[in-house]
């Protein structure tokens, strides 16, 4: 299910660390829904998430520490995948705070107007051209434990492309598919390019543009809705299908 929310601004600007504010007012939407109930199944302890959420702006300038916007609004697309109802469960926790002003720092406030469900592809072949949804990026996240330090690899390091289908395919496991499926996902870098995005403080590497990715269509199908590699429901990892097949 994808889900795009329309939301008004007091100011035409936002934090350039805009994806914590959307992960606040997630926090704050599934808290208020039924007393809470569904709160712990996406926010207790490191369980993977089966979600992913790309902001949209309109003629965005970006200072140093905000980002001034040519109108005060802004829309939040999230996708997800169904397995678990979580699609209906946002759905039913942002509607319950529609309408509702929700402080954001510098004397500015959202509140959502609108909830729009948008159309989703089916995935039925094992090679699909995907590109990264406008706003957004793939992480790719290596983690040293020895160190305590994160690598963030792009299309630009040699190792990119092993790297990245390790991610996914441990991203598959988890998500509860077989060996056999899960270890037979790839991806490669077709049209791409590097940027710099701020999340937490830290300004780390991403990669957008045009990917390739081959595999059982189940598991694509999957990383297409829940968003594909690290720190995917996180604001990163959104996915739009270009087209299905070996040829582009």
């Amino acid at each position: 299910m994808r889900l795009e929310l329309q939301l008004n601004l007091e100011k035409p600007e936002l934090s350039k660390d805009y994806r914590r504010i959307v992960l606040s007012y997630l926090k704050f939407a599934l808290s208020e829904c039924n007393d809470g109930k569904y709160f712990e199944k996406y926010f207790k302890d490191t369980i993977q998430k089966d979600y992913c959420f790309s902001v949209l702006m309109k003629g965005p300038k970006f200072s140093k520490d905000k980002i001034l916007l040519e109108e005060p609004r802004i829309k939040i697309l999230f996708s997800c995948d169904d397995r678990r109802k979580t699609g209906l469960i946002l759905f039913s926790a942002f509607l319950g705070i529609k309408n509702r002003k929700f402080p954001l720092a510098n004397n500015n406030a959202m509140v959502l107007k609108r909830i729009d469900q948008k159309s989703e592809k089916l995935i039925t072949e094992s090679t699909v051209y995907m590109q990264t949804v406008l706003g957004n990026g793939l992480c790719i996240r290596e983690h040293d434990r020895e160190t305590n330090r994160d690598r963030f690899i792009t299309f630009e390091d040699e190792d990119f492309k092993e790297k990245a289908s390790e991610i996914l395919s441990i991203q598959a496991k988890s998500a509860g598919f077989s060996e056999n499926k899960a270890s037979g996902i790839s991806l490669e870098p077709v049209q791409c390019k590097k940027v710099v995005v701020l999340h937490y403080g830290v300004y780390i590497d991403v990669t957008v543009g045009i990917i390739k990715m081959t595999g059982d269509p189940d598991v694509l199908q999957y990383l297409y809705s829940a968003g594909a590699g690290s720190k995917h429901s996180a604001g990163f990892g959104a996915l739009n299908v270009l087209r299905q097949g070996e040829s582009i």
